[in-house]
């Protein structure tokens, strides 16, 4: 159909300017809301992708491949839904593509719409480029050099085929890219990412054991579906046993071995491995790692973050990839966790807080671009020097949660230790053994004797064994049935008392050549 000619010189002469200004505004309204508009041939900017609907999956996924080039591209969903429009709209993409994509399948050999398309194809001269993905190539294209893609949801599009359609196809503008990293308080279960992503420590612990057990039951996931042994992954469809479609498990040493090398690690994993298996993820959802088995909880999370930097500076993400969203069940952590990020963030230059302040915002360059000024961009952090850090034996108990955040860790961090605890309960030979090596490697050990906890007197029985300095505190009016000959207890009252009390300890250690 052809395109309408607005022009103000076929308005009558007696209209003034203002009205024939305000008449041009109307008519040009009325046209981009018509179908002349929805029919209107394109800009010959994309790619027109052909295929039958029952590889809808597949071509998705082609879609989300060529856009992370760079690419511009044309998909025809509406004959999942056929309606009055479909047919001419399918003509004007094809008469506006650079390029035509057939996706050959004996579904789409047989396909009479898929067949016509290919004839207007052909008669308007429009270059194409079949791609294989099941079945036979097809004769009637057998002149055409083909893209063997016959690996699905896991196939890579090849250097020779990218090049040729960028000899054809004009690539989008460069622009800025981003990728929002945010701490939302929630539960990692209900969260609708594309795709949850945990680590499997020679077993399952926390959130990654929760998730394995809710596919077990609604899914009928096995674990050993979900086992991935170190440096190996799992990619597993959750078939609708969660709201996010697909769950990664990457391996990673024994649970109380993992460190914060470690920790970066696996979060570059996450994004590297996605890349390959899932590019075209748009929402990744994590949780924090290393809390509870022995880490301390800052440096875990900025561990997080730098691999999450280490991959995006390398370029190996998801290129389709606009948020990370890190999920902590216990709101008092994820606001800690929320301030940890923010104070991260600040460090580097193509960071912005977010406008709900959940977190940051990474302003990258695309891509798939070549700027023609080389673009500034994110740095990745120093690699790892081992800090020093103080273990902390403490009961796991809620009344005390506040001494260990707002007590010990305060002064404790404040003389360039980390704090690490393990509050698990369940003495295995690998928590015996974790134990003992952050005990062993601490500069110090604070034990809360409040309560008279027996895992607390474990872990300062093997603190005095190693002959590691000790700090002891605890409550006014808790009776301590033993004596430490030069080391009584330090008792507190409030929280400020602790970060008094052990401040003044630290100092003490420090002056005395022990700390």
């Amino acid at each position: 159909m052809p395109t309408p000619i607005i022009s103000p010189m076929r308005l009558p002469p007696k209209i003034c300017m203002i009205e024939c200004i305000d008449s041009l505004y109307h008519l040009e309204k009325l046209y981009l809301h018509s179908d002349y508009a929805l029919f209107r041939k394109p800009l010959m900017a994309h790619i027109f992708i052909s295929y039958s609907k029952q590889d809808i999956d597949f071509t998705r996924y082609l879609r989300a491949l060529l856009e992370a080039e760079g690419f511009t591209i044309w998909v025809d969903e509406a004959r999942l839904t056929p309606s009055s429009h479909w047919w001419k709209s399918i003509e004007a993409n094809i008469e506006g593509c650079s390029a035509f994509v057939v996706v050959m399948t004996p579904e789409s050999e047989d396909s009479d719409w898929v067949e016509r398309e290919i004839l207007l194809a052909e008669k308007l001269k429009r270059p194409i480029f079949p791609v294989l993905l099941r079945g036979e190539t097809w004769s009637r294209l057998a002149n055409i050099q083909y893209e063997d893609l016959r690996a699905g949801l896991r196939a890579k599009l090849s250097n020779h085929f990218i090049n040729s359609l960028r000899t054809l196809v004009p690539m989008q503008q460069t622009h800025d890219r981003s990728v929002t990293i945010s701490i939302q308080h929630g539960d990692i279960v209900e969260c609708e990412a594309d795709v949850l992503a945990f680590k499997f420590a020679r077993g399952l612990h926390g959130a990654d054991r929760i998730i394995a057990g809710v596919l077990e039951i609604k899914s009928g996931i096995d674990l050993q579906q979900l086992s991935a042994p170190p440096g190996e992954y799992r990619f597993v469809e959750t078939n609708g046993g969660i709201p996010a479609p697909q769950v990664l498990y990457i391996g990673t040493v024994n649970i109380f071995r993992l460190d914060y090398q470690g920790i970066r690690l696996f979060a570059e994993r996450v994004l590297t491995t996605l890349a390959e298996v899932a590019p075209n993820t748009r929402h990744l959802a994590m949780t924090v790692h290393g809390p509870g088995f022995g880490l301390d909880e800052g440096e875990a999370l900025r561990s997080q973050l730098d691999g999450f930097l280490d991959a995006i500076v390398k370029m190996q993400y998801p290129k389709l990839l606009e948020r990370i969203t890190i999920v902590e069940f216990d709101q008092a952590r994820a606001n800690r966790l929320l301030e940890i990020a923010t104070q991260y963030a600040a460090d580097i230059a193509s960071a912005s807080p977010l406008d709900d302040e959940s977190g940051y915002r990474l302003t990258l360059p695309s891509p798939s671009m070549q700027p023609a000024e080389p673009a500034p961009i994110v740095e990745s952090p120093p690699k790892e020097v081992v800090k020093p850090h103080a273990f902390i034996a403490i009961p796991p108990t809620p009344d005390l949660e506040d001494i260990f955040y707002y007590g010990i860790q305060s002064p404790v961090h404040a003389r360039g230790l980390l704090c690490e605890r393990i509050d698990q309960t369940a003495l295995t030979e690998d928590l015996f053994d974790g134990l003992n090596q952050r005990i062993q490697s601490a500069s110090v050990v604070v034990a809360d004797l409040t309560g008279a906890d027996p895992h607390v007197y474990l872990q300062l029985g093997l603190a005095l064994g190693k002959n590691r300095p000790v700090v002891l505190l605890a409550k006014q009016g808790q009776t301590i049935n033993f004596e430490l000959r030069g080391n009584q207890p330090r008792f507190y009252q409030r929280i400020k008392d602790v970060e008094s009390v052990l401040t003044e300890a630290l100092d003490q250690l420090k002056s005395e050549g022990l700390l």
